[in-house]
């Protein structure tokens, strides 16, 4: 495992030109969920989208820094579905860094994070279309929470929502 990976806060006025670099080299995923190759809105959407009924200051951005180069971003959005939820809503993580246990690592300092804020569940949802994000999951310790088929109003994407309890 790669230990001098960290967690570092990302803003969108500092990071955006990073976060797409990042998002360009992991854009197997990027590609898988929206259909095209990374762009400024995809960007904008990672530090802007919120969940129904939150507004933006419940958003929290980590970067998964190696030095100062970002190998990895995350998203997190406080009090969805509820107030001591955390909601992962994205991890995307470099491809050259991938199966060295830095998700691990990351999902372990979510974790810890998490209980400091005194969270009781981290939920995220996870495309069918992506086994391998599933299996990563689960070695994590989430669990099945419920499944969210797609909808004429979503994306197109099945997905399985997964929970951990804290």
């Amino acid at each position: 495992m790669r230990d001098e990976v960290i967690l570092q806060p990302l803003n969108q006025r500092d990071h955006s030109v990073d976060a797409l670099d990042l998002a360009l080299r992991a854009q197997d995923y990027v590609v898988l969920e929206v259909g095209h190759a990374p762009d400024d809105g995809y960007i904008h959407d990672f530090f802007t989208a919120v969940p129904p009924d939150l507004g933006p200051e419940c958003l929290i951005h980590f970067g998964l820094m190696e030095g100062p180069a970002l190998v990895g971003m995350i998203c997190i959005a406080e009090g969805y579905e509820y107030p001591d939820d955390w909601w992962i809503g994205l991890m995307l993580v470099d491809p050259a860094f991938r199966n060295q246990r830095i998700g691990h690592k990351v999902i372990m300092d979510v974790k810890r994070l998490a209980k400091l804020r005194e969270i009781n569940m981290l939920k995220l949802a996870v495309l069918c279309a992506n086994p391998r994000g599933l299996k990563f999951w689960h070695r994590e310790g989430f669990t099945h929470h419920r499944d969210a088929p797609a909808t004429p109003q979503s994306d197109g994407h099945d997905r399985v929502v997964l929970k951990y309890q804290l």
